[in-house]
């Protein structure tokens, strides 16, 4: 151990990993080290069983959909982008679950509408989101759709969810099991 009783790791890791690690770092404005410490010790916290079994099914389907995504780019003539992996029926329920935790934080932070997009609108910046849209769901204006849900996954993940948890600094279980119950398992194949 260092003077600050620290030890080094040294691991090998795909070229790509490590890519999207110094990235999210850099976002978050962390060092890589820091990030990934972060991340290890988010990771050795035993959550219930409920919860580990969700953040399992979520992992796995966010595997399914990045390594989707990257047949999309390859084969994107050949796909209908009219199909949809998530149903409108769940994007619905996706959505107002995300509004309904996005009114119970503002509420909690006695924040007008105005102020709490405000502070939202600087976490959804380091994600690729669609603010506008993200606003207009959050504020019960718009009802999600299964192909606007898709669409955000196909371009790499649902700003709008990362934004929320970022805002909230909670992992948002509840919008996790809208997102994993709105997938249409069949169009994952």
């Amino acid at each position: 151990m260092n003077a600050k009783g620290k030890s080094q790791l040294n691991i090998k890791v795909d070229p790509k990993l490590l890519l999207r690690l110094k990235s999210e770092a850099i976002k978050n404005g962390k060092t890589l080290a820091a990030f990934i410490t972060e991340l290890l010790e988010q990771g050795s916290i035993k959550p219930t069983a409920h919860i580990d079994i969700l953040e399992k099914r979520l992992l796995i389907v966010e595997q399914k959909l990045n390594s989707l995504g990257g047949l999309l780019s390859d084969k994107e003539k050949d796909l209908n982008t009219s199909e949809s992996i998530f149903s409108n029926k769940g994007a619905k329920k996706y959505g107002e679950i995300a509004r309904e935790l996005f009114e119970l934080h503002r509420k909690e932070k006695k924040l007008s509408l105005k102020d709490a997009f405000s502070e939202l609108s600087t976490c959804l910046s380091n994600y690729d989101s669609q603010p506008e849209l993200v606003f207009e769901i959050l504020s019960g204006n718009h009802e999600l759709t299964g192909l606007e849900m898709t669409d955000a996954y196909r371009n790499g993940s649902c700003g709008m969810r990362s934004a929320l948890s970022e805002w909230i600094n909670s992992p948002l279980e509840p919008l996790n099991e809208a997102f994993l119950n709105a997938v249409e398992v069949a169009n994952l194949v």
